[in-house]
């Protein structure tokens, strides 16, 4: 008698061919909308090598670890927060994690993995004393726990562990992670993905009850059947990489000055404004049709935001954030919403938890940008730069556990770090440009604002050809938001061979990008 909605599963279509991907790194330049790059992809599973296992690591001054308070509910009481009457819960086979052997993730095997074998089996933070380490950096003013230049990396495992705690209502004591926090601070106006089957009454509604309650969830359903975790192994690194402090104007002209734009590979990809398709003729890549495709009726395409196999391997996704990844979503929301930023950390359930954990803000318990995140994947697909079909986030089976793992060298150790997908998430210079924001504070009239928002959708608000030093959201002050975040020299010396082995193309584009218009960013 029980109400049931279980959401399509993604079953991802055989790969086209696609050339081989060129040595030199991608720069990102739109004509209404994406860049996107070549790769040979694959997509069948491979042999692990057994290098040093991902566990957590930092450059930080000093760690601190910290104990972990009981459960509050079983995992079956915390699924049912989300998933009311098992509505929304999508049966996980994954290509990687056994689907052929007729291993299927259905909430039983889910449930008994994370009491059994994650919680009840060996401690991936034994060395530890089963306190979870946390990096303390002598600069204690950023917002988040890690300094200018410095990183942390746990290992897969680690994160599993971290969010299983945290669904199923653990804390962690001393430290105020926001990850235990947005899962349990009320959002008024949250509505439910399954409308037609209510919420628990004795629940208020939060992240845990929304969108990223399903991501996290469908990241722990991955982790149960990921072959690289088991027996207790921690599987490959995830790590989180901040950027030094912003560049000198006159630093990054002269950087220009010694960069050739014949040398960066350009490709675009004209997705969605008419003329749609890889942009062809003298100075541009070539752009596979498989990752620059046109939106149908009802269905997204495939530019640099689209996940699935048939993603180019390597290119990261650049997430235009706030100053903290994540948008502003703390309080505010439950999953889908807002901008780019806040979509994302749906899509990327790795990053939603390494972002909110690493901080303890008392209004936005999130990781300061710039920042890249390696090794996470984007779990779901159904999104693309429009953000216009978000709402499907449908489970991608074809998701990759072991095929993209590649070694790296971080600091003297050899490490696997899946590379399919880096991301990286930095802030522009001309958030709020123009006063939106009196908008939501009553200041300011919808009926005034309507002419300022006609004109910067389409980029032609005098604005945003704004290109003196004395304003604040000069273009030149957007350009170096960008060369900061992505030059290697603002990232710590153990860092920059990461991502030259891992970044082969960056992706961008204007749709999505919440308040950061059009060209303007």
């Amino acid at each position: 008698g029980s109400s049931r909605q279980v959401p399509r599963l993604h079953v991802p279509p055989a790969c086209p061919p696609l050339a081989a991907m060129r040595s030199t790194l991608r720069a990102a330049l739109f004509s209404g909308a994406c860049l996107c790059a070549e790769a040979g992809l694959k997509t069948q599973p491979k042999t692990i090598p057994s290098p040093k296992q991902g566990e957590f690591l930092t450059n930080a001054e000093a760690t601190k670890a910290f104990a972990w308070t009981d459960t509050t509910r079983s995992a079956r009481q915390a699924m049912e927060i989300t998933f009311p009457r098992s509505a929304g819960w999508a049966n996980g086979c994954f290509w990687e994690g056994g689907c052929s052997d007729g291993q299927v993730m259905t909430q039983e095997v889910v449930a008994d993995w994370v009491e059994n074998e994650l919680l009840g089996g060996p401690d991936p933070f034994a060395d530890h004393s089963g306190k979870v380490p946390v990096p303390w950096p002598s600069q204690n003013d950023t917002g988040d726990q890690l300094g200018d230049g410095q990183y942390v990396g746990y290992s897969r495992r680690q994160i599993c562990f971290i969010t299983a705690k945290a669904l199923l209502g653990a804390d962690t004591e001393g430290y105020k992670n926001g990850l235990t926090r947005i899962l349990n601070t009320t959002v008024g106006h949250c509505g439910s993905p399954i409308p037609s089957v209510p919420r628990p009454s004795d629940y208020q509604p939060s992240a845990l009850t929304g969108e990223f309650g399903i991501s996290l969830w469908n990241l722990v359903s991955a982790c149960a059947a990921d072959p690289s975790l088991k027996d207790g192994q921690h599987g490959p690194l995830v790590l989180a990489a901040k950027g030094k402090a912003r560049a000198d104007v006159e630093e990054v002209r002269e950087a220009a000055g010694r960069a050739k734009l014949a040398e960066a590979d350009l490709a675009a990809c004209r997705y969605n404004d008419g003329d749609a398709g890889p942009v062809t003729g003298e100075g541009f890549a070539e752009m596979p049709v498989g990752v620059c495709t046109p939106p149908t009726t009802g269905a997204p395409g495939r530019d640099f935001m689209a996940g699935g196999v048939t993603r180019a391997a390597g290119q990261a996704i650049q997430d235009i954030s706030a100053k903290f990844l994540g948008g502003y979503v703390f309080g505010n929301a439950c999953g889908l919403g807002g901008g780019q930023d806040e979509r994302l950390m749906t899509y990327f359930p790795e990053v939603f938890v390494l972002t909110f954990f690493l901080s303890q803000d008392p209004q936005h318990p999130q990781l300061r940008e710039p920042s890249w995140i390696l090794g996470a994947r984007m779990l779901h697909v159904g999104l693309d730069g429009t953000t216009r079909f978000d709402h499907r986030m449908e489970l991608d089976n074809g998701a990759p556990f072991t095929s993209d793992l590649v070694q790296i060298e971080l600091g003297k150790e050899k490490y696997l770090i899946a590379s399919k997908t880096p991301f990286l998430g930095f802030m522009s210079e001309n958030q709020d440009f123009l006063n939106e924001s009196a908008v939501w504070d009553g200041s300011r009239s919808v009926e005034d604002m309507r002419e300022d928002m006609f004109l910067a959708r389409q980029n032609r608000h005098p604005l945003q050809r704004a290109v003196d030093k004395d304003t604040w959201f000069s273009f030149m002050y957007q350009v170096r938001a960008w060369h900061s975040a992505v030059a290697l020299t603002s990232y710590h010396e153990d860092v920059r061979p990461v991502l030259r082995a891992l970044v082969r193309s960056l992706g961008t584009g204007p749709f999505g990008s919440g308040l950061w218009w059009g060209d303007s960013q």
